[in-house]
Parts: C-alpha cells; sequence; structure tokens
C-alpha cells in the first residue's frame, strides 16, 4: 500500500523528484550562484553601456542595429555622405604644403618627350604616373620604365610609377576615362598623401615651375576642382547626346576611330549633362569619390559614357555638377592656355613661337599642345622655367652647379618653395577664377 502511495505521488509531481536532487546536490548550488551573478552583471553593463555610448568618444562604433532613425539629424552621422559633407565645409587650408599627383600619358614614339615633361614639372613633394599606350611596342614602354629606374633623384625618392598594364586608348571614346580612373586608383593605392589630381599629355607643357604652382596652391582650399564645364543645350544635345558610338578599343588590340550606329537615345532626365576640356585639377577627395562611388552615381554615369562621343570632355564634368556635395567646389577653368580655330575643330592649333606672348599673358601654368621638340619648348625653359639642366630648378636642388653639374641631384627640404614671376602671374588667374563673379557660372 506504501509503495502504491509513493508512486501516485510521484506521477502528480513528476519533477520534484529531480528539483529535490538540484537543490540537495551540493555540488550544483555554487555554478547556480556563479552563472546567476554573470547574468545579472551582463544586465547592468549593458543597460548602463547604452546609454552611456552616445558621450562617449567611441559612440560612432555602436553596432548598426541598435541605430535609431527616429531623427535625420542623429541617424546622418553614422553615414560616408555626412563626413564628406565635414570634409567639404572646412575652408581653411592645411599648414601643411600641398602635394600634387600627375598623369602623364603619351603614345607610340611619345617616350621621350614624357620624360622631358616629366623632368620639368617634376618636385619631390608629387607623385607621378606615366603611361604609354598599348600603340607604342614593347621597346619603346621598357625604355620609358628604364629611364625612370635609371634616375638617381626617381630611385631615391620612389614617386615616380610607369603603369605596368597598357591601355588602347581611343580619344573620342571612354577608354581615356578608363586610363584617367586607373591611374588615379593606383595613385590612391600607392599613397593617400596628396591634395590634386594634374592629367597632362606628352604634347603638354608648363609655364611655371612646380615652386611656382605648389607656392599659389599652398593658399587655395584644397576643395576647389578646376574643371572647365558648361551645360550641353541647344543642337549640342542632338549632335553629342543623342548619338550611339561604340570605342574599338574596348574589345580590339588595335587602335582604330570610334564606330557610329544608327541608332540615337532619348536624353536623360535624372541629371544633367555639361561638357567642357579633358584637361582637369581635380581634388583627392573628388578623385575617392569617383572610384569608390558609394552612392553609385559616378559608375552610373561611367556605364551612360561609355557609348558617348568625346567622353573625356564630359564624364567628369557630369559628375561634379551633379553633386551636391561637390558641385560648389568647380572652377570652370583647365589651367592650361590652349589655342583654336574659329570655328574650332577637333583638336588644338599647335603652339610655336608666334604664340609665346599669348601663352604668357594667359597666366595659365600648362599650355597645349605641341609639336616634338618644337623651339618654343626651349623659349619657354629659358624664360620662364630657368631650366638649364635636367630638372626646372626649385629650392629643393641644393647641389652646386660648378662645372655644368645639376644642382637638383642633391636634394634640400622639399616643404620650402623659392617663387617667381610665374608664381605671380598664376596667382592674378587664380584671383580672376575665385572672384564673385566668375563663380556664378560655375555648374549652370
Amino acid at each position: 500500500m506504501k509503495k502504491l502511495y509513493k508512486k501516485l505521488v510521484f506521477m502528480r509531481n513528476p519533477l520534484s523528484r529531480h528539483s529535490n536532487r538540484v537543490f540537495n546536490d551540493s555540488k550544483w548550488i555554487i555554478p547556480f550562484l556563479a552563472s546567476l551573478l554573470v547574468s545579472i552583471t551582463l544586465i547592468f553593463s549593458a543597460i548602463f553601456g547604452f546609454f552611456k555610448a552616445p558621450y562617449d568618444r567611441y559612440h560612432h562604433q555602436l553596432p548598426f542595429d541598435i541605430i535609431s532613425f527616429a531623427k535625420t539629424e542623429v541617424s546622418n552621422g553614422y553615414f560616408v555622405e555626412s563626413s564628406l559633407n565635414k570634409v567639404l565645409n572646412t575652408n581653411s587650408s592645411s599648414f601643411e604644403p600641398p602635394r600634387l599627383a600627375y598623369l602623364i600619358s603619351g603614345t607610340k614614339g611619345d617616350s621621350h618627350r614624357m620624360m622631358r615633361t616629366l623632368q620639368v614639372i617634376y618636385h619631390p613633394r608629387n607623385q607621378y604616373v606615366l603611361h604609354l599606350d598599348l600603340e607604342a611596342p614593347p621597346r619603346e614602354r621598357l625604355e620609358l620604365a628604364n629611364a625612370v629606374k635609371n634616375n638617381p633623384p626617381f630611385a631615391v625618392v620612389e614617386n615616380v610609377r610607369v603603369m605596368a598594364q597598357s591601355n588602347l586608348v581611343t580619344y573620342k571614346g571612354p577608354t581615356m576615362i578608363a586610363s584617367t580612373l586607373q591611374a588615379i586608383a593606383i595613385l590612391l593605392k600607392e599613397s593617400l598623401d596628396w591634395d590634386w589630381f594634374i592629367n597632362l599629355s606628352a604634347s603638354d607643357y608648363p609655364l611655371v615651375t612646380q615652386d611656382d604652382l605648389l607656392h599659389v596652391f599652398s593658399n587655395l582650399s584644397r576643395h576647389l576642382n578646376f574643371i572647365e564645364h558648361m551645360q550641353i543645350t541647344g543642337w549640342k544635345l542632338n549632335q553629342r547626346a543623342r548619338p550611339i558610338v561604340v570605342d574599338p578599343g574596348l574589345y580590339l588590340s588595335k587602335k582604330s576611330d570610334i564606330a557610329w550606329t544608327t541608332q540615337r537615345r532619348s536624353l536623360p532626365t535624372s541629371f544633367k549633362l555639361f561638357t567642357g576640356s579633358a584637361w582637369v585639377a581635380l581634388t583627392r577627395t573628388f578623385a575617392e569619390y569617383c572610384i569608390w562611388g558609394w552612392d553609385n552615381f559616378p559608375r552610373t554615369i561611367l556605364i551612360y559614357y561609355t557609348n558617348f562621343i568625346s567622353s573625356p570632355e564630359g564624364y567628369f564634368h557630369t559628375v561634379i555638377c551633379n553633386t551636391n556635395e561637390f558641385h560648389s567646389t568647380a572652377i570652370s577653368h583647365d589651367l592650361h592656355y590652349i589655342a583654336w580655330d574659329t570655328p574650332p575643330k577637333q583638336h588644338p592649333i599647335s603652339l610655336s613661337m608666334k604664340d609665346f606672348d599669348k601663352m604668357v599673358k594667359s597666366n595659365a601654368p600648362f599650355a597645349r599642345k605641341f609639336h616634338k621638340n618644337d623651339p618654343v619648348l626651349d623659349k619657354i625653359d629659358k624664360e620662364l622655367l630657368g631650366r638649364t639642366g635636367r630638372f626646372a630648378p626649385g629650392a629643393w636642388c641644393i647641389g652646386s652647379s660648378e662645372g655644368g653639374a645639376d644642382p637638383c641631384s642633391v636634394r634640400g627640404d622639399d616643404s620650402v618653395f623659392r617663387p617667381g614671376p610665374g608664381a605671380e602671374r598664376l596667382q592674378r588667374l587664380v584671383n580672376t577664377l575665385l572672384s564673385e563673379e566668375f563663380r556664378k557660372k560655375q555648374c549652370s
């Protein structure tokens, strides 16, 4: 009878045996209390930590799933655009002298004048990328690479690079834009320590020394983009925007002109089209935006301009003027003196001795285009740059010039500049470009 009673009690409360064992067995008490203490500690830490985090200097590392999006002003701080706006709203220039990043591009037979341009614009503070396109034979590209490798200043500073990958470049097609973006990506990968990107061709030549240019740019906001632009309107829309072209350089190994299709496309409605000079001086911030494209807009425009006539004269222009963060930074000038026929043809007039005075009066830091070894280049070296050796002189050149030695073979402090008359001319141009009357024209 007693056995039957115990059995009924157990059936009525089947957990009693196990629960009694749990609390009666002393070996479970200490682990239980320890786990309870840890749980309570974690709960209170999470509660107080959550309310304390916004006031901590590392509050931007909060997990994404606990960020409140109820108020726009709070959530904006967690996105890339807010950081960009903070940078762009800082108008003061850095105390550190600026650094420039150059792309010098050329084609078959251009290696020697590419080296000449490089030596004239060389400065130890800057970064340089040389691109000799696929039309040049391998031997010429190898000679260019060896010339850079065997140049002592380049070897010591290691700021000159020859692109190992050569691309076909068709000026009217998107291949030039692709090559330019690749050069920017290389410069960003190798060094973030530069402020402006400037693209030049082998037919370009400077009209001021790098000391002149760096001295004037030292007093500029690091957020100004020099990019000549204007909105495409009227008959230009039909001739430029509606036709669809194909660049053979995208799929052939030999250069040929763009191919025209019979189809025509409608005009875009989500962005405005701009055009201008293919020669630019872009800030590193804007160059990074064109590479990363965190809102996908630069890639969208790049795809659109794949089938556009003369896309190098419209890609960067359309991106910058349709982006709220950057359109106010665009200065409509390409920093070049370029002479055109009337009416203008596809290519500008080749400059010569008769254009020297006009070049000087333009106050521009660069000019194009020049024939190979034109005598006017020697005149520029002598009268504007003071160049007698391989490099244009600068304060960084502290060696002796006795016996015909190159003073730039000994490098001094590259943050010290010795500006000359070229700086005065360039400053006059900059003053005009930054005037309120001139800036009213930007992206309009």
